[in-house]
């Protein structure tokens, strides 16, 4: 028997990739991923990802467009850690949006010369009109030698996870189940800016982050953490109702108090995590009440976090 012949040195490495928008990278996503991961491991290939930027809704539907849950950023550090080696964003566009599914899938061909297998999730859509989807794409898979695996949706509740319930968590404020769909806490990414001080006034200084994206929990009190470089840090979140007259003018900060923490802080890109919301904005005769409420909030958000985060 003769041998077979020698893989060429620079030949690309069997590759399976895994594609979607992956705005988040919720539980959904994450079982997607580890099916690429899986079949990349038994062909004795890499797993890799494939996304979008711009999301698709702003190019095709700008009106309907969702707000996003997470900078890109921040997806592609979630998609690192679930195992995923590349990750490629494709730039969408209204011609790419025109491709038929066929196309596409050559198009894959040509830009990933080792590609074997795609991994989606079972509601990803692909191709002019939406032309690609679950039932469809095994058999144009095929036909363009490639493997596909449908992964079936993650669910929670009876109801499958996605991205529109976790915004709807987020906006009403409910913490615990954006975390259990997302499998992390709800993490807004911002940079430290200066703010009014009120809470320095008070005796409560706290970082005021300027996030990146427009998303924000339901206004109101949070027991929340400050990430810093040498860890998290628990305390008390505010997040103001975006009616305040003073938003117009310092901006849609988001304050977190930490206890013990002294540091300058101004100009660091910096993530808070919210763990759960404790109250709604209450109105203060004097300065006295304010920092007494203050006072009480950071108690029971210390005391939250210590049972949220064992």
């Amino acid at each position: 028997m003769s041998a077979s012949p020698s893989k060429p040195a620079d030949a690309a490495p069997l590759l399976v990739l895994a594609i979607g928008q992956f705005d988040g990278v919720h539980l959904g996503h994450q079982a997607v991923f580890r099916a690429a991961v899986e079949s990349a491991r038994a062909r004795g290939g890499i797993a890799g990802c494939l996304t979008f930027h711009p999301h698709v809704a702003e190019v095709l539907n700008p009106a309907r467009a969702p707000v996003l849950l997470a900078t890109p950023a921040q997806n592609q550090a979630w998609i690192a850690a679930c195992g995923i080696g590349p990750i490629h964003t494709l730039p969408f566009t209204r011609e790419l949006a025109a491709l038929g599914p066929a196309e596409f899938l050559a198009l894959l061909r040509m830009e990933f010369p080792g590609l074997a297998e795609i991994a989606v999730g079972r509601n990803f859509t692909f191709g002019k009109n939406r032309a690609g989807h679950a039932g469809t794409l095994p058999g144009l898979a095929r036909s363009a030698g490639l493997a596909a695996r449908i992964v079936p949706h993650v669910e929670h509740d009876g109801a499958p996870v996605s991205s529109t319930r976790i915004r709807a968590a987020v906006a009403a404020g409910d913490m615990p189940l954006a975390r259990v769909l997302l499998g992390r806490p709800f993490t807004l990414a911002g940079e430290v800016v200066r703010g009014r001080a009120v809470g320095r006034t008070l005796g409560f200084p706290t970082a005021n982050l300027r996030p990146i994206l427009p998303i924000r929990p339901a206004p109101g009190i949070y027991a929340a953490r400050l990430h810093l470089p040498d860890g998290p840090r628990p305390g008390a979140a505010f997040v103001p109702d975006p009616a305040d007259p003073a938003q117009a003018h310092f901006g849609p900060v988001v304050e977190i108090h930490v206890p013990g923490l002294d540091r300058d802080l101004y100009g660091q890109p910096l993530d808070i995590s919210f763990t759960r919301r404790l109250r709604g904005h209450i109105p203060f005769p004097d300065a006295a009440a304010a920092a007494g409420q203050i006072a009480r909030d950071t108690r029971q958000a210390l005391d939250a976090d210590a049972r949220d985060n064992p």
